[in-house]
């Protein structure tokens, strides 16, 4: 199976999966309905990053690095504040009128996160929407995929994702980002930030093993290169392997990373950082179900691929940066990255629903030669207005470009004799591996997006702030296959707006009111041949952010967005995937805690409501005003941690799910929504000595058997991927 356009950037990531390789996940748990049952009496650990298990730390500016402030680092935190780098604007995070989700370290370590897709699992309006050994793990928000960044730059699919080892949080700003992006998602993106060498940055090494023979060795040596401190150094390696719950899968990562932070003077500071990543794994696109939707009865371990066959993917990443002032009222800000992946190996999968009998046709592919190029620069320039009497108030100009370019040419093709699934996984895998896909597949795919934009944040009183900005985006798209005629699928440049007001009340609370606009290039065909109309829309949103120190955020929004030209999936016709253009509305609530409630006490958790509306459907009418299908209504996370003592602390969390709808009023042949589910997970954590810290993450601890939703393809017969039973971790870890 092959789609006609598969090369997707951070433009279009809303269905980036070629037809092949969609994993359409599900869940089926005991699904609890009450969300708030998520509400665990638990209390749970803090991390390996603790700093010697000190609940503060101060520490005085001496050197260029840390001139006029004091930093004060707090043990256990869940909260890092800095969001100026995904947003463009001089704001802290509590008064940005957006809702965003910060995921640090800390928090990744403590529960044990090991890819994008168990990241959204702890996001307020974020959904782990499948996986897929050619894409990597999808993310989506608000029900709409989202785009990615690294270090506030846009890059293309996060086809290698980096391993938290190398990456100091996650930033999740959700809803429109045209104005400081260009060609944007509407659901948001995800600013992944890589790790920086602070003056406090810690040098340890830990080891873990876990269930299904995971092992994992890690280390991180950082410290500053000169007597004065200006210039640091930060250096880490990563390496893990292991098998998995589902029979004959195997995962083999090794990731290493190197950065230099240095101050040029007391205005000006840069960085440079390098990432090299080799991912090897076992395809396994899941299990599809019987034509009426109802699961084939075989066990979560059941293995339907090719147990010799592998998919090799490697990454390269530089970027670099430099920011600094002209004056007390000019700032500016420089930033590059490149990233080159390449993917290597095979793909094969059930071709189509398995009968009855328990028989389906099989197909694959065999990548000759699939990779991507990617680099983007930007550059901003912020001019303070206090001279105008118009303190905390700024505007910004940034200008930014992206190229993109993927190129794939594959072997793709079926089996002439179709397998059984009845028969075993052991057997059923021997024809898979007997597969030679023949037919040639080919196609080479240049972007390149040229955005600029202004933003201004200007404080009219002391308790209101008014925030605007306008972008002009000019994408231009050229594609070609089989080496035939290069084709053109510019869809013209685009201006997209942005206005906000914050009140702040008193200090410490802030009320918003916003409006957004998004734009993004289609690069899907419909049942013509056609590409679809660009993706367009609004989005509005209300929200209040309260934070009673700076250690707590609480957040509340309610939002509403309205897109068209949205691609939905439609048809198969010669395994060429085929979409409709449909208008939707997305209406919805979420609520967050992120940090420390109370003394000793860590929380994140939040809970997102959604009711995702079908407005305008040309092709199927009937569909006009019903749920979209494949997006739950509503999804919850907590994770919390309490240090009962300084050297002991106990981790408890749980993620919920709803039930998703899997047709839609049109469909002949109505199938059976995937259940709702509730995970509860578990850790705790012991130091010795201030330095060596031992801990145990147990997943799953009621082993619930579930189906990971999907809405990349929508369609039973792609696949369901299962959710990890129990499973155990035990990790140690020695600061140096």
């Amino acid at each position: 199976m092959k789609s006609f356009v598969v090369g997707t950037s951070s433009v279009n990531n809303d269905y980036n999966l070629s037809a092949h390789s969609k994993d359409i996940e599900r869940h089926l748990n005991l699904g609890s309905r009450t969300v708030l049952s998520l509400a665990l009496t638990t209390i749970f650990t803090a991390h390996a990053y603790a700093q010697d298990n000190v609940n503060t730390q101060s520490i005085s500016s001496q050197t260029p690095s840390t001139i006029l402030t004091e930093i004060t680092v707090t043990a256990n935190s869940f909260l890092d504040e800095d969001t100026r780098g995904i947003t463009n604007l001089p704001m802290p995070i509590e008064k940005v009128p957006q809702s965003i989700s910060i995921l640090n370290n800390d928090f990744v370590k403590a529960a044990d996160l090991k890819n994008m897709g168990e990241i959204a699992q702890y996001t307020p309006g974020g959904l782990w929407a499948s996986y897929s050994p050619s894409y990597g793990n999808q993310y989506w928000l608000r029900g709409f995929s989202a785009n990615f960044a690294i270090n506030g730059l846009t890059v293309g699919d996060q086809i290698t994702e980096p391993d938290p080892a190398i990456l100091e949080r996650y930033e999740v700003v959700k809803g429109p980002a045209s104005v400081v992006y260009g060609a944007q998602s509407p659901g948001g993106i995800v600013n992944l930030v890589s790790k920086s060498a602070l003056p406090n940055t810690p040098s340890y090494i830990s080891a873990l093993v876990g269930s299904w023979g995971r092992a994992r060795v890690e280390g991180q040596a950082a410290g500053s290169l000169n007597t004065s401190g200006t210039v640091r150094g930060i250096a880490v390696a990563a390496h893990e392997e292991g098998g998995s719950f589902v029979d004959f899968v195997k995962l083999n990562k090794s990731v290493v990373y190197g950065g230099l932070d240095f101050d040029l003077t007391n205005d000006l500071t840069g960085y440079v950082r390098a990432s090299y990543q080799r991912t090897e794994d076992t395809p396994y696109n899941g299990i599809p179900t019987f034509p009426n939707g109802t699961l084939v009865p075989v066990p979560r371990s059941y293995f339907l691929g090719g147990s010799n066959f592998n998919a090799l993917a490697q990454a390269t990443r530089v970027d670099t940066g430099l920011s600094g002032k002209f004056s007390d009222l000019w700032s500016f800000d420089l930033k590059g990255i490149y990233q080159h992946t390449t993917h290597g190996g095979n793909n094969v999968y059930p071709y189509n629903t398995i009968a009855t009998d328990g028989s389906f046709p099989i197909g694959g592919e065999t990548f000759n030669d699939w990779h991507t190029d990617d680099y983007t620069i930007g550059g901003t320039a912020t001019r303070k207005l206090d001279d105008f009497g118009l303190t905390d108030s700024s505007v910004s100009a940034n200008v930014r470009y992206q190229h993109y370019r993927y190129y794939i040419l594959e072997h793709t093709g079926g089996g002439a004799t179709p397998a059984n699934i009845f028969a075993g996984d052991g057997a059923v895998s021997n024809i898979f591996n007997s597969l030679i896909p023949s037919s040639v597949y080919e196609q080479d795919q240049t972007m390149n997006y040229l955005t600029s934009s202004i933003q201004a944040v200007v404080k009219v009183a002391s308790p209101l702030t008014l925030v605007g900005g306008v972008s002009n985006s000019s994408p231009k798209i050229d594609y070609q296959t089989y080496n035939g005629p290069w084709q053109n699928l510019n869809p013209g440049s685009q201006t997209s707006y942005r206005g906000a007001l914050v009140y702040e009340p008193v200090k410490g609370t802030n009320l918003y009111a916003s409006y957004s606009e998004s734009f993004q290039p289609n690069l899907r065909i419909d049942t013509n041949y056609n590409v679809l109309q660009p993706v367009s829309g609004k989005q509005y949103e209300l929200g209040v952010k309260v934070s009673p120190t700076n250690q707590l955020l609480l957040t509340a929004a309610l939002f509403e967005i309205k897109e068209n030209n949205v691609a939905e999936y439609s048809a198969t016709v010669n395994g060429e995937a085929l979409y409709k253009a449909a208008d939707v509305q997305h209406r919805g609530l979420e609520l967050e805690a992120t940090g420390q409630i109370y003394k000793h006490w860590q929380v994140k958790g939040g809970v997102a409501l959604l009711d995702p509306k079908q407005t305008a459907d040309p092709a199927n009418p009937v569909n006009v005003g019903e749920t979209r299908p494949w997006i739950p209504k509503a999804t919850a996370n907590l994770f919390a941690t309490y240090e009962f003592r300084k050297n002991f602390s106990v981790s408890g969390g749980a993620r919920y799910v709803g039930a998703v709808k899997t047709y839609d009023n049109s469909s002949t042949s109505p199938t059976p929504d995937l259940p709702a589910y509730t995970v509860l997970d578990a850790a705790v954590n012991y130091s010795l000595d201030r330095s060596w810290h031992l801990q145990a993450n147990l997943k799953n601890i009621l082993d619930k058997h579930y189906y990971v939703p999907s809405p990349i393809f929508q369609a039973l017969w792609a696949g369901l991927y299962p959710g990890e039973p129990r499973s155990i971790a035990l990790s140690v870890r020695k600061d140096l």
